[in-house]
């Protein structure tokens, strides 16, 4: 596969790479290097940011070229949001879709935190798919709705961050992509009107030793075989079965592993380890294996390694 380097300007549609891709057999892949993209520094408009009007300059101009039926020109810039844009007002700001930015970045929902993330920008509006597996559930199912299509055989792939993808350009989400696209809200673990908090999240007296430590997570307590379900999106970190504290157990891993949570004192666990598994999938059923006094789920959600109360993030009253 012949590979160009790349760090400004991408040739892919002009002239000279498709006289370049007719000659070869196989695709040509651009490379994509972040750190050598020009850097928009502020996305706030003065006579100082001459890179933001450069940008902005591209972005109309390729307009209207698409809007006249001619090829755009594509370039790349790199921004650091240091000013805590939210992902709407990023996009909003770029004047670029919010799932070009999306499938661009890995931004599996729009209202991911983006502070202090360095992100790539394009110039033109599309999508990004990846050509290998996807890793959240937009780039599945965009893999999905496309495979029909012959995505292995174009002749020019972008590679970013050392994934190879296909652009689409004016390609926009479906209904059903911008609905998970959309959806940030995390699904209860057990059903709502299955279980009561029997243990809250902080410091509490272990049942068992009588000492006072943290607890990580919150107790639903729940009849023995009540299913318990992923409350987003993830794969199958762990798979523990037999552990003397937490009995049977499942570790889910999240967006990119940023966030984990974690279903313990199961009576039977469905997913293996590494298993891909679906927002409101049955995951196990709620037991009392290990050191449990009853029936009942215990749940965390661990943010970048921290443990977060869980019946904030999930709205429990």
């Amino acid at each position: 596969m012949l590979i160009f380097s790349f760090s400004v300007f991408c040739d892919s549609t002009s002239e000279k790479s498709k006289q370049l891709s007719s000659k070869q057999d196989e695709p040509i892949r651009v490379i994509i290097e972040k750190e050598k993209l020009p850097v928009i520094e502020s996305l706030s408009p003065s006579r100082a940011n001459t890179v933001l009007k450069d940008y902005n300059s591209i972005v109309e101009s390729n307009s209207k070229l698409i809007s006249s039926g001619r090829e755009p020109e594509y370039m790349f810039f790199q921004y650091k949001n240091t000013e805590r844009f939210t992902f709407q007002a990023l996009a909003a700001r770029t004047c670029i879709n919010q799932e070009t930015l999306a499938t661009l970045n890995q931004i599996e929902n729009a209202q991911d935190d983006i502070k202090n993330k360095t992100l790539i920008i394009p110039v033109v509006n599309g999508l990004f798919i990846p050509l290998e597996r996807g890793i959240n559930s937009v780039e599945v199912l965009l893999q999905e709705n496309y495979s029909t299509q012959t995505l292995t055989k174009n002749t020019i792939y972008y590679n970013i961050n050392g994934r190879d993808y296909l652009f689409l350009c004016g390609k926009r989400f479906t209904p059903t992509e911008r609905a998970y696209f959309l959806d940030s809200a995390l699904r209860l673990p057990l059903d709502s009107d299955s279980f009561w908090v029997s243990s809250e999240f902080g410091k509490r007296k272990n049942p068992f030793s009588g000492e006072l430590k943290n607890h990580n997570g919150i107790d639903l307590a729940a009849a023995e075989g009540t299913p318990v379900y992923a409350i987003k999106d993830g794969a199958v970190y762990a798979a523990i079965e037999n552990d003397t504290e937490f009995g049977n157990y499942i570790i889910l891993s999240h967006d990119l592993g940023k966030m984990t949570s974690v279903y313990a004192h199961l009576s039977k666990i469905l997913p293996e380890q590494y298993q891909s598994v679906k927002k409101g999938e049955i995951i196990g059923y709620a037991g009392q294996t290990g050191m449990a006094t009853g029936p009942h789920l215990h749940f965390e959600i661990r943010q970048g390694g921290k443990a977060e109360d869980p019946r904030k993030r999930l709205n429990i009253e």
